[in-house]
């Protein structure tokens, strides 16, 4: 293989690797709408959910995750239940930036990956809350 070549399908290597990754910024956003924006430990959340969270933000706009991984204590503090999926890194709280987070309720929970889901405040704004655990609202 020539010099040129190999350069050639490093970089189509690398660029491949790199979209993968949902925790790089923007690098989903090619032809969609947003990008996922994490305020708390993107490590945390699950490549199941990363996946749910850019699917929405490519079809609604910009997401913020706003709560990853707790602390048994945070999570006590903020009323959690005590066997939450926070916990263990296998939830997340959301919300779409101006986007009708009911619309957006009904296409997350179709989603594969989605256990447990959960709209909050939908009156004011809302934000929602997916985990890997089994399929269930409450």
């Amino acid at each position: 293989m020539s010099r040129g070549l190999r350069k050639i399908a490093i970089l189509v290597m690398l660029s491949l690797t790199l979209t993968a990754c949902s925790s790089l910024p923007g690098l989903y956003r090619i032809g969609g709408k947003g990008e996922v924006i994490y305020t708390k430990a993107s490590w945390c959340v699950p490549w199941k959910l990363k996946r749910v969270l850019r699917r929405v933000a490519y079809r609604y706009g910009d997401v913020v995750a706003f709560s990853t991984w707790r602390s048994p204590w945070h999570n006590w503090r903020v009323g959690g239940a005590s066997r939450s999926y926070h916990k263990t890194c296998r939830a997340v709280d959301f919300k779409v930036r101006g986007a009708n987070m009911r619309e957006v309720y009904r296409f997350v929970k179709k989603q594969r990956g989605v256990g447990g889901h959960k709209l909050y405040s939908p009156r004011r704004g809302g934000h929602i809350h997916i985990d890997t655990g089994p399929r269930r609202t409450w």
